[in-house]
């Protein structure tokens, strides 16, 4: 019985790794082929005439990081990212709880004559329009519009999944509505809040077209430098550094985010 019963077990086994192969090919070659691509492009030299040339080096990750113009770019790029993380976070927590409870434009407002800066002159409030369209500003307001959505599927999904009854048993032992959501509502909706960074981080660091149409060429953000280093210049193997810095950013997130989780879950 017993060897009938393993049997049976390892038959199960391998059927489910036949039912992950194809699932384990995609991400092979959607995921591991380009990233190895780039990773081993990243260390070649590079050759004007040529595009690269395979001798390994270590200048392209020096230029990255010992130039101050690069150096500003990473730094601008995740400062971006974590300000639209957090707009993302205070906008969509209120309107998640809200819906959980109750069960480009932008150019056209940011512009020197656009709504915004029409409505403070017609008020008296400048005398002359703002300058919103192409700094980090516009960059981020444009970034929490589009990516709040990331944001507020994510603690939608953890705040209606929580058992009301908690919130009516802290209000019964006497708790106030603020003690009860810093004390069970919030606490309960981590799941959410993690998820919910780690999408709009990741997809905000990566952003091409958002800092483009909004920043110009005044504020310079990772993803628009390899786009032009891979289209523009052909500098294949500083573009792969460039992207390298970037997924590596984004893994740090990911892995801070299922950390999290396991801690949780232990």
């Amino acid at each position: 019985m017993a060897t009938e019963r393993r049997e049976v077990v390892e038959a199960g086994g391998r059927s489910g790794r036949l039912w992950l192969a194809p699932i384990a090919l995609l991400y092979l070659i959607a995921l591991i082929a380009p990233i190895s691509f780039f990773l081993v492009m990243s260390v070649f030299r590079y050759s004007a005439l040529e595009l690269w040339v395979p001798t390994v080096t270590g200048e392209n990750f020096a230029r990255l990081l010992g130039d101050a113009y690069h150096r500003a770019i990473i730094v601008r790029t995740l400062k971006i990212a974590l300000l639209t993380t957090i707009g993302c976070l205070a906008l969509g927590y209120p309107l998640a709880w809200y819906l959980a409870r109750t069960a480009s434009a932008w150019r056209g407002l940011l512009g020197s004559e656009g709504t915004i800066n029409t409505i403070l002159r017609g008020l008296g409030l400048v005398d002359r329009p703002l300058k919103i369209l192409h700094t980090e500003l516009a960059v981020l307001i444009a970034l929490v519009h589009i990516l709040l959505p990331y944001m507020v599927f994510p603690l939608f999904a953890a705040l209606a999944g929580q058992d009301p009854d908690l919130e009516r048993a802290a209000h019964t032992l006497g708790a106030g509505r603020a003690r009860t959501f810093l004390e069970v509502t919030l606490p309960l909706s981590r799941p959410g809040i993690l998820m919910g960074s780690a999408l709009v981080f990741t997809l905000t660091a990566g952003a091409v077209v958002t800092p483009a149409l909004m920043g110009g060429k005044d504020v310079r953000m990772l993803g628009q430098t390899i786009y032009e280093l891979t289209m523009s210049t052909l500098n294949w193997p500083l573009a792969s550094a460039v992207a390298f810095v970037l997924v590596l950013c984004q893994f740090a997130i990911l892995l801070v985010y299922f950390r999290s989780g396991r801690r949780r879950a232990a």
